[in-house]
């Protein structure tokens, strides 16, 4: 019996989810970082899947990781990362060192953007033989003069705080330029392949959608 999946990306959709919602899906895939613990009523607490930038240098607590219930992690990042006890659980989960560098290229050369986390993990539920249902929360695409994510900069991992710095977001949190993970060539092109995909599958929007 083929399952169904609930992304969770980091944009301010994300509050008109709920935990119910989230935890009618058989499977929830996160991607990166982004704060859980606050936020459980939006987006629940387990992941089946992680996909995040292996070169990070500040993942989640090692006991956060582990009571997430992880199955697959997949590498983001567009450098291949040999697995690392420091993202990766205790317990024994399948790791894809290389998925970033082979989507990157694919959807630089066939799409003309660089994927985000959150694109790449749609890319791969979209091909899986294993999902007939998809729901895409929080995928706001990084729209120009729109808040970017749903936390704070407080709340946002100091890795990443350059982007303030160098004005790609303002100090309010919005976005202040054209993303390089495509904006609305990201969103068309999600749409498009949605569209076209061959597949069976079905696609859930908001709760009660």
């Amino acid at each position: 019996m083929k399952k169904s999946v609930a992304i969770i990306g980091k944009g301010p959709s994300v509050k008109y989810s709920t935990k119910e919602f989230v935890d009618s899906f058989d499977e929830i895939a996160i991607c990166n970082f982004p704060p859980m613990e606050k936020y459980q009523h939006f987006i629940s607490n387990r992941a089946t899947y992680h996909f995040l930038n292996a070169g990070d240098p500040f993942p989640y607590s090692k006991e956060f990781i582990n009571n997430l219930g992880l199955k697959r992690v997949f590498n983001t990042s567009r450098d291949i990362v040999p697995p690392n006890k420091c993202f990766l659980p205790d317990h024994q989960v399948i790791y894809f060192e290389d998925y970033g560098a082979y989507v990157k290229q694919l959807y630089e050369k066939q799409y003309g953007f660089w994927p985000s986390t959150g694109v790449m993990a749609f890319h791969y539920f979209l091909n899986s033989p294993d999902h007939d249902t998809i729901s895409l929360i929080g995928f706001d695409f990084f729209q120009t003069g729109k808040d970017v994510y749903y936390f704070s900069k407080e709340e946002t991992k100091s890795s990443l705080h350059y982007l303030w710095k160098n004005g790609t977001y303002t100090e309010d949190g919005k976005m202040n330029q054209t993303s390089a993970h495509g904006g609305d060539l990201a969103k068309n092109t999600i749409l498009s392949l949605i569209q076209q995909s061959d597949k069976n599958i079905t696609f859930k929007g908001k709760p009660n959608s």
